[in-house]
């Protein structure tokens, strides 16, 4: 009986342990808002990328429509056409003004996202550390009671010992 009620903290600590501490809760949700944080920042990429793209094109069709258009006026164009070209190429830098503004968008949102996701990782790292040093702290816990347990249980099996212990002579 007196060794079982000196073992209760060992098993207590033992069940202790088995549960989740609110410290490892915190670093799991820690971890899922990083990684939701880096799979949309991932999101965010392939938008600026596909935004870049979409304005690269028109940047290129303009250019292209514009030296087809020069081509053709040296062989001389009418009044109408000089108008829809016109109003062709209005309607092409305005579609490019706009795609400028999305590109700039994205990119403003992905480096909100990057700082949320830099914010998050901290959090992460912060929380990996304090699980650390409490686990460590349980450890060396449990190491000084089973020391405790083990010098008391050395010290009663000698005084309770039927013979004396041998000596060599």
């Amino acid at each position: 009986e007196a060794i079982r009620s000196r073992c209760r903290p060992v098993i207590w600590s033992l069940n202790k342990m088995s549960k989740p501490s609110s410290l490892k809760i915190l670093q799991d949700l820690a971890k899922q808002q990083t990684d939701t944080a880096a799979k949309q920042l991932g999101k965010l990429n392939f938008q600026q990328q596909e935004a870049e793209k979409k304005l690269q094109l028109l940047l290129q069709y303009r250019d292209s429509y514009q030296s087809r258009f020069e081509n053709s006026s040296e062989q001389g164009i009418d009044h109408i056409q000089w108008r829809n070209y016109m109003a062709f190429m209005s309607k092409l830098d305005a579609a490019i003004a706009e795609q400028r503004q999305a590109v700039l968008y994205v990119k403003n949102k992905k480096t909100a996202e990057n700082n949320e996701f830099l914010s998050s990782q901290r959090k992460l790292k912060c929380y990996d550390t304090l699980v650390h040093r409490q686990q460590f702290t349980e450890i060396q816990w449990q190491l000084k009671i089973e020391q405790k347990l083990q010098d008391e249980f050395a010290a009663n099996t000698t005084r309770h010992a039927p013979y004396p212990p041998k000596t060599d002579s």
